[in-house]
């Protein structure tokens, strides 16, 4: 059981250090500024990342199969894909206004090729097929219909009701950017008013993520400071109180962003949800600080005594809590993924630097303001929760069968979660480019390219047509199926299609398809699992695989999700093992770990409920949330430990009624800035912000209302 030790040389030695630290305040400050000065040069240059594929293991069997692609086919590049609309482009007004921009399209400066409708060559020749005299002499509804028919390519750029058809801008070799943008944005501009342009491609994709994350460092964070500054004022009622507690966490995330520029770490989707995270888990050990420091001048004290006590007494709680969340992150740099290590180093560095803030800066601020003042203003709102809670404590007799049944109706709940990785985390809401991905998936153009890529054939076919392993695939992809009608296929003109879809070597076919499988709400793998088993059953399996960036973050995303889960249970024993290593018992760490598993299942278990996946952003989440969730029962400990007394339940109602307040507003801190990430333009972003601030709301309920009688049967 936990003894009280108040004359424990590591006490003693801390309380030397704190008052050697605090002996000049002002020079402190001094320095503290000097390095906000350091990080704010550095901050500059932050760089922002949009790109997903550093959520692949660059060692995966997927990433192989590009690199090997890109030997023998071509590069894969960031094209400039155009989704161009129209009432209907089966008239001759609507084609002849596509023709004008294709052309126009075709001279911007740095354009290598423009593939369209237009570009399809006739079968057996090389001039477009549109302009030939046979296509010229029907209607041209007739004439697209039959192109559709008989054309996969065509297929795959005309929509069925001819509402919609896509254009891909080639760049030339080396240009790209903002420049070729403004151009092509330029020639898009001089289209005729009946055509509807909208840009569709990878480029245009980063570049709204890149927006979206810009937003959220320039709204998001400030947001999140002035909020935990509001709910900050109105728990304490002290402007000065404000300050102790509001500006350690700016100099702690703007040490955090300096950081990040010298380190050459990115703010990609991933770490987009750290700068909230840390300025709201700063501001919680500021308050514990102040107040801890509020309470003993309430108890006479003189100011630089009481400032020097709560420091003090905090301190074991603060440094605890903070390894624990690091404990969390760290566990993100076990992944293969490249974005996950980034991530998890940065939470590990910005956890170090946002903990020196507070321990350093809020006891300077304290000192050179004057704060708390010789009539602290407590918190006084919370006492109502606090006190229910010390009631229930005395009086609560079933508090192990009552933990045994939630945690095994959760545990039923959770074995319930499914896995999947949705593209819609990552595609910023109400951007032009969202909204584009998703008509061309509607219009049935699918919203992204991959490539199944067809071996050789030991079965030679006749030399006019394509290779048997290549036609079957294509009847697959193509067709109606391997047995389905595709009569375009025993065509020997289509010879030429397939040459042109050839790999260097000779051995193999790169065939395109278009798939839906970045804007829809279902599993993003669907469409791709289904092609897959098509060829499986038409005996291809052995002789084809997908490839290309989606295909990759489709089929390494459940691996990551199985291993990100694994990473979270890793975290929650390594903290169990912590808490036994610290407090010396065994008891007290697996009391503890029962109140902190509660949240964890309870926000798996919500997703259940909601009917959401477990997916990536939301297996980080439930990771840093249990490093999170476990500080309240930190704090509670702490106080137990130090409370006087041999008696149980009355060390557990001080602790209580010392720790309970500041627990309370810290919650309230947390969930607070937290939920601010709601507004996030990025939904991986905000869902993320949002079961973690559950958590923090289960976690408080539990540490209040199950810990305490806890606590008093297994600490008897």
């Amino acid at each position: 059981m936990l003894q009280r030790s108040p004359e424990n040389p590591t006490h003693a030695a801390l309380r030397r250090a704190v008052v050697a630290l605090l002996a000049y305040p002002r020079l402190l400050g001094l320095l503290l500024l000097l390095l906000c000065g350091l990080a704010a040069a550095q901050a500059a240059r932050l760089q922002i990342e949009a790109d997903l594929s550093g959520l692949v293991n660059p060692d995966s069997q997927s990433v192989a199969d590009m690199r090997d692609y890109q030997a023998r086919f071509d590069p894969i590049n960031s094209d400039e894909v155009l989704l161009v609309g129209a009432p209907t482009f089966a008239n001759e007004g609507a084609l002849d206004a596509l023709e004008e921009l294709l052309i126009e399209l075709q001279f911007v400066e740095g354009v290598e090729t423009v593939i369209s409708l237009q570009s399809i060559p006739a079968p057996g020749g090389s001039a477009s097929w549109l302009s030939t005299p046979d296509m010229q002499a029907m209607p041209p509804q007739e004439r697209l219909t039959r192109m559709r028919s008989q054309n996969p390519i065509a297929a795959d750029l005309l929509a069925a009701d001819m509402t919609a058809t896509v254009v891909v801008v080639v760049p030339e070799p080396g240009v790209a950017g903002d420049a070729f943008k403004d151009h092509l944005d330029s020639s898009v501009a001089r289209a005729d008013p009946g055509l509807e342009v909208r840009n569709v491609g990878l480029s245009e994709l980063h570049r709204a993520i890149t927006r979206a994350l810009i937003h959220d460092l320039q709204v998001l964070v400030p947001a999140a400071v002035v909020l935990c500054v509001f709910l900050t004022f109105v728990l304490f009622r002290n402007m000065r109180a404000v300050a102790v507690c509001a500006l350690p966490p700016v100099i702690g995330v703007l040490w955090f962003f300096g950081w990040a520029g010298w380190a050459g770490i990115a703010v990609d989707p991933l770490t987009a949800s750290l700068p909230v995270v840390l300025i709201v888990l700063c501001f919680s050990d500021c308050m514990h600080i102040y107040h801890a420091a509020t309470v003993a001048r309430g108890s006479g004290l003189p100011h630089g005594e009481a400032v020097l006590h709560g420091v003090v007494e905090t301190f074991p709680a603060v440094i605890l809590t903070t390894l624990t969340t690091i404990m969390a992150f760290a566990t993100l740099t076990l992944q293969g993924a490249p974005a996950l290590q980034a991530m998890g180093q940065a939470g590990i560095v910005g956890m170090l630097l946002c903990g020196m803030a507070a321990l350093l800066a809020a006891p300077a601020l304290m000192l050179v303001l004057g704060a708390p003042g010789p009539a602290p203003s407590g918190l006084s709102g919370v006492n109502a929760l606090v006190g229910s809670a010390r009631r229930l404590a005395r009086g609560l007799r079933a508090a192990p069968v009552i933990a045994g049944v939630l945690l095994l109706g959760l545990l039923a709940m959770q074995s319930q979660s499914r896995i999947a990785f949705h593209y819609g985390e990552y595609l910023p809401d109400g951007a032009p480019v969202t909204a584009a991905l998703e008509r061309m998936e509607a219009a049935g153009l699918g919203s992204d390219r991959l490539f199944v890529v067809v071996e050789a054939t030991p079965i030679h076919a006749p030399s006019e047509l394509p290779p048997a392993n290549a036609r079957a695939a294509a009847r697959v992809i193509w067709g109606a199926g391997a047995e389905g009608d595709a009569p375009w296929l025993d065509d020997p003109r289509t010879g030429d299609l397939f040459q042109r879809l050839s790999s260097s070597d000779g051995q193999g076919h790169a065939l395109p398809v278009q798939l839906p499988i970045i804007a829809g709400d279902g599993p993003a793998d669907a469409a791709m699992r289904a092609l897959e088993d098509g060829l499986a059953q038409a005996g291809l399996d052995e002789v084809t695989r997908l490839v290309g960036p989606s295909h990759a973050l489709l089929s390494e995303g459940p691996q990551l999700i199985e291993s990100l889960r694994l990473g979270l249970y890793l975290t929650i024993v390594s903290i169990t093992l912590l808490m036994a290593l610290v407090y010396r018992s065994w008891r007290v760490a697996i009391l503890a770990l029962v109140p902190n598993l509660i949240p964890i299942l309870g926000v798996e278990a919500w997703l259940v409920l909601a009917g959401r996946e477990l997916t990536i952003m939301n297996v980080i989440a439930m990771t840093v949330a249990f490093g999170i969730a476990v500080d309240d029962t930190l704090h509670m400990l702490n106080r137990f430990r130090r409370a006087s007394g041999r008696d149980v339940q009355q060390r557990i109602d001080r602790a209580l009624a010392h720790a309970g307040p500041p627990m309370v507003a810290t919650s309230a801190i947390l969930v607070g800035g937290l939920l601010v990430t709601g507004f996030s333009a990025l939904p991986g972003v905000a869902i993320y912000g949002f079961l973690i601030a559950l958590a923090v709301v289960l976690a408080l309920l539990a540490d209040l209302f199950l810990l305490p009688a806890l606590m008093r049967w297994g600490l008897k």
